[in-house]
């Protein structure tokens, strides 16, 4: 009677441990093929000044830079986040014009497995050759809004 007592004690102190750590496959919650990264993932940020190696639009990322970068989608309850794609007059413009050999800024953040996500990609001017000519652009200054689709 006692042993058994003394295991179910273990069980319900194993379950309520497991229950308390969060592993990290709890802490990304899908949306699509696109994982949402949660609040308690560290994340580093991350930005580079780069030539765009290759464009995969059907798979939605990029390789800069010897990295791959992946944009983002995701929805925070009604409002959906997208990577912000630029050109280099700061509209709003589509992947499809980004090309092999073209210069960029990328802002994003690194996961803890290498993952790069990108929150905004910027086309450069071929003239943009240093950290310093990059200056003269507001979004290298100051990190703009990101600005939510209010999904119905």
């Amino acid at each position: 009677m006692n042993s058994r007592i003394i295991r179910i004690c273990f069980a319900v102190l194993f379950l309520v441990l497991i229950l308390s750590v969060k592993p990290a496959f709890l802490r990304i919650a899908y949306a699509g093929d696109n994982p949402v990264i949660s609040e308690s993932t560290e994340l580093d940020f991350f930005e580079i000044q780069t030539t765009v190696m290759e464009v995969h639009q059907k798979n939605n990322y990029i390789i800069a830079g010897e990295k791959v970068i992946q944009l983002l989608d995701f929805r925070k309850g009604r409002k959906r986040f997208r990577t912000m794609l630029r050109n280099t007059g700061g509209e709003e413009t589509s992947l499809n014009t980004f090309t092999r050999g073209q210069k960029v800024f990328i802002r994003g953040f690194e996961l803890p497995d290498g993952t790069i996500k990108a929150r905004g990609i910027y086309q450069l001017p071929e003239t943009v050759v240093t950290a310093e000519g990059l200056r003269k652009f507001s979004f290298a200054v100051k990190v703009p809004v990101w600005e939510p689709t209010i999904v119905e």
